[in-house]
C-alpha cells in the first residue's frame, strides 16, 4: 500500500510536468494513472481490498481539496455585483448545456436517470483548463475574461447545487414504482429547506465567525498550523454536511466559500498548496480506477456523441446570450471557453455513481470521462487562435480576480 501510494504521487508529480509540455490539463494523465492501475490489476493483482479502501480515502480527501478549493477560489461579493450581466449568459447557458446533454443521453440510450446525470454534469465547466490562453494573451484582467470567470464560476456553484437535488431526488426516483413526480417535488423542495438552512449557517459563521478567527491565527499561528487549522475545519463542516444528506462536495465547496474572504496570506499559504497539490491528483485516480475496460469500447460512441452535446450546449447556451451582454466580437470566445468539463463534471457522475451501475452505467461513466478528457485536451488550442484574432484587453496582474485564476 505504501509502496504504491508513494510511487502513484511521484508518477503524478513527473505526469503533470509531461502535460504541462504537451499544454495538456494535469487530469489527463491522472485518470490514465488510475486506468493504468486498473488494468495492471488484471495481471497483477495489486489492488486488494486493503490497498482499494486506501486509494477510496484519498479519493475521498482529493475531492474535498478541490471543492474547497473553488469555494476558496470564488468572491460571492464580486459575483453579486457582476450578477446583472454574468446571470443572462449563466441561466441561459445551463439551461440549454443541461436539456441538450439530458437528451443526447436519451436518444443514445439512457433511462431517465443516468440522462439526467449526464445533463446536470454537463452544465458545469472548467475555467481553469481554458484559463492559461487568456493569461498568455493578457486579457484575463479585460472585460470579457473577467465575464468569463463570473460565469464560470457561477456555473460551478450552480453545478454543485444542482448535484445536491440530484443526489437528493435520485432515490425517489430508483424506487421501483414508477416517477411519482409529486414525490419527487416534496423531497426536492425539502433538500432546498435543508440546503438553506446550511447555507445561512455557513453564511452566519463567514459573517461574524470567520474574521476574528482569521485575524488570530495571522496574528498568533505560523504557517503552516493557521493553514492546517482552516483546512481541519473545512473538512469538518464537508463531514457534517455529508452526514446531514447532502455530499462532502457540497460541504467542501460551501467551507471554501465561507474562507473566501480570508487575507491573502491565509490563501496563498504554502502548506494548503502543498496539501492541495497531493490530494487533489487521487481523486482523478480514482475516476481511472472505476473506469470498466470492458465498457470502455461501447462509451466510444456514447462518449463521441456527449462530445457533439457538450460543445454545443455551452457554445449555443453561452454564445447567444454574451452576444447580448459581452464585449462585441467576443462572444464566441466566451463560449468556448465555457467548454471544457473536468474537476465538477466528474464530481457530479463519480458522487452519482455511489447510486449503483443502475444510476450511473460502465457506459456513461466511460463516456463522460472521454467527454472530459476530450474537452480538456483540445478547448486550450482553439481559445489561444479565437483570442490571437480578436484585440483584448490588457493584463490585470494585481486584479480581484487572481484568486479565482489560481484554479
Amino acid at each position: 500500500m505504501v509502496l504504491l501510494v508513494g510511487g502513484v504521487t511521484l508518477l503524478a508529480i513527473l505526469l503533470r510536468h509531461l502535460c504541462a509540455q504537451l499544454r495538456f490539463p494535469a487530469l489527463v494523465g491522472y485518470i490514465l494513472i488510475g486506468l493504468g492501475l486498473r488494468l495492471s490489476h488484471d495481471v497483477i493483482p495489486i489492488m486488494d481490498p486493503a490497498v482499494r479502501g486506501a486509494f477510496d480515502l484519498l479519493a475521498a480527501l482529493g475531492l474535498v481539496a478541490l471543492l474547497f478549493r473553488v469555494g476558496l477560489g470564488s468572491n460571492p461579493q464580486r459575483l453579486l455585483a457582476k450578477l446583472p450581466g454574468a446571470s443572462v449568459i449563466w441561466l441561459i447557458s445551463v439551461i440549454v448545456s443541461g436539456g441538450v446533454g439530458y437528451y443526447a443521453a436519451r436518444w443514445i440510450g439512457f433511462d431517465m436517470v443516468p440522462s439526467l446525470v449526464a445533463g446536470v454534469a454537463l452544465t458545469a465547466t472548467s475555467i481553469g483548463v481554458a484559463l492559461p490562453p487568456w493569461q498568455a494573451a493578457g486579457a484575463l484582467g479585460s472585460e470579457q475574461g473577467s465575464l468569463v470567470l463570473d460565469v464560470a464560476e457561477l456555473d460551478d456553484i450552480s453545478g454543485v447545487v444542482l448535484m445536491a437535488l440530484l443526489l437528493g431526488i435520485i432515490p425517489t426516483l430508483t424506487a421501483g414504482n414508477g416517477v411519482a413526480w409529486g414525490g419527487v417535488l416534496t423531497t426536492g423542495a425539502g433538500l432546498l429547506t435543508s440546503l438553506a438552512a446550511f447555507a445561512a449557517g455557513c453564511y452566519i459563521f463567514a459573517r461574524w465567525l470567520e474574521p476574528p478567527l482569521t485575524r488570530a491565527l495571522v496574528q498568533h499561528e505560523r504557517a503552516p498550523a493557521r493553514m492546517l487549522i482552516v483546512v481541519a475545519m473545512g473538512s469538518l463542516i464537508a463531514a457534517l454536511a455529508g452526514m446531514l444528506g447532502f455530499s462532502l462536495a457540497i460541504g467542501a465547496l460551501f467551507a471554501g466559500l465561507m474562507f473566501s474572504k480570508a487575507p491573502r496570506r491565509i490563501h496563498r499559504d504554502r502548506a494548503y498548496i502543498v496539501l492541495y497539490d497531493f490530494l487533489s491528483p487521487f481523486f482523478f485516480i480514482g475516476i481511472g480506477l472505476k473506469l470498466e475496460p470492458a465498457a470502455l469500447t461501447g462509451a466510444l460512441g456514447a462518449g463521441g456523441l456527449l462530445l457533439v452535446a457538450a460543445v454545443l450546449g455551452k457554445v449555443i447556451g453561452t454564445a447567444l446570450p454574451a452576444r447580448l451582454v459581452a464585449p462585441r466580437g467576443s462572444a464566441l470566445v466566451i463560449a468556448v471557453s465555457m467548454v471544457p468539463r473536468a474537476e465538477i463534471a466528474m464530481v457530479i457522475v463519480d458522487q452519482a455513481g455511489r447510486y449503483g451501475s443502475e444510476v450511473v452505467p460502465p457506459t456513461l461513466y466511460g463516456a463522460m470521462t472521454m467527454v472530459t478528457l476530450a474537452t480538456c485536451a483540445l478547448t486550450p488550442a482553439v481559445v489561444e487562435r479565437l483570442l490571437a484574432a480578436q484585440p483584448t484587453g490588457p493584463p490585470d496582474a494585481n486584479g480581484p480576480n487572481q484568486v479565482s485564476a489560481g484554479r
